[in-house]
């Protein structure tokens, strides 16, 4: 039996800014140092930004973290929307799959190059919510680890308590976790537990912890304590943060950076407009009401919505 989210949340969050910006920052000083190197000429930008699960080779490297965003260079504001991981999209060559699939579909196919990855993760947000994005960022498990370790862990305010007695291990075994509610300090490793579980309250839930440690990451790197470390920081873990945004636009972003604040993120999802379902093969999936959808995403990063 099919079933509907009915809640829908926009709030204010940081889910983009650590990959993209973070990403471009480390080039800043080795790029002003090239004469024939100059920023792009940003107004507005559309990237998508994903966390990938790239624990073995031989695995699957799915989309953990799928995010449509809308960077505003001028305005110094970011609008993103999250997209659940289930949702059953058609991939374009590939057929119809999760949209967790798009990056490994497209970088399998061509020895697991990240240009192809990130080709496909476009072409199937272009074929399915008429957006064209103009860039893909990602990073992996350990990179996410990395940054949060980077900076002394981070605090966030849990909102209940959090069990889960089969949560997957790297090496694909289970083990329990235990989050209480209230303010609760994560470093790097429980950081990402945090960010993956969905045993007890669903794609919905973990897409809400997303936000809560983004936007705590957020708010620490732009801190006067990490502000002018941040170069250093990313350079150090910068193998685990990939892009393909060609380095006049990171240089457009890195000088933009510090005008970013965790305030001026706003941030959807799509509960209203997708669900539970089952593909005729019973394979779980979100089916989506794609009458709407294209319009919303598109009205919520023009900022009409």
């Amino acid at each position: 039996m099919a079933f509907r989210i009915k809640r829908r949340t926009i709030v204010r969050a940081a889910a983009v800014v650590p990959f993209a910006f973070l990403s471009a920052r480390h080039s800043i000083k080795r790029a002003l140092a090239q004469d024939d190197v100059t920023p792009a000429d940003i107004t507005q930008l559309t990237i998508l930004a994903a966390g990938l699960d790239s624990r073995e080779p031989d695995q699957p490297e799915n989309a953990d973290v799928f995010i449509i965003a809308r960077v505003d260079v001028p305005k110094a504001t970011v609008r993103a929307v999250s997209v659940p991981r289930d949702l059953y999209v058609n991939i374009p060559g590939f057929g119809y799959d999760k949209i967790t699939r798009t990056y490994d579909f497209g970088s399998k196919a061509n020895n697991s190059e990240f240009k192809y990855g990130a080709q496909t993760m476009i072409e199937t947000v272009a074929e399915n919510f008429g957006i064209t994005a103009d860039a893909v960022v990602a990073t992996t498990f350990t990179g996410f680890e990395a940054m949060i370790e980077a900076v002394g862990g981070i605090e966030v305010e849990n909102p209940y308590d959090l069990y889960d007695a089969e949560f997957p291990t790297p090496d694909y075994g289970i083990k329990e976790i235990f989050f209480p509610a209230g303010t609760i300090h994560l470093d790097g490793f429980d950081a990402l537990d945090y960010v993956r579980t969905r045993h007890q309250d669903s794609d919905d839930g973990r897409v809400m912890r997303q936000r809560l440690v983004l936007l705590s990451m957020l708010q620490k790197v732009t801190s006067d304590e990490y502000r002018d470390l941040l170069p250093g920081l990313v350079e150090e873990h910068r193998k685990t943060i990939r892009n393909n945004l060609g380095q006049s636009r990171r240089l457009a972003l890195a000088l933009a950076a510090p005008s970013f604040k965790a305030e001026s993120i706003s941030f959807a999802d799509l509960n209203d407009f997708v669900w539970g379902d089952t593909t005729s093969a019973g394979m779980w999936i979100y089916s989506g009401d794609w009458s709407q959808i294209p319009s919303y995403v598109q009205g919520f990063l023009d900022g009409t919505i």
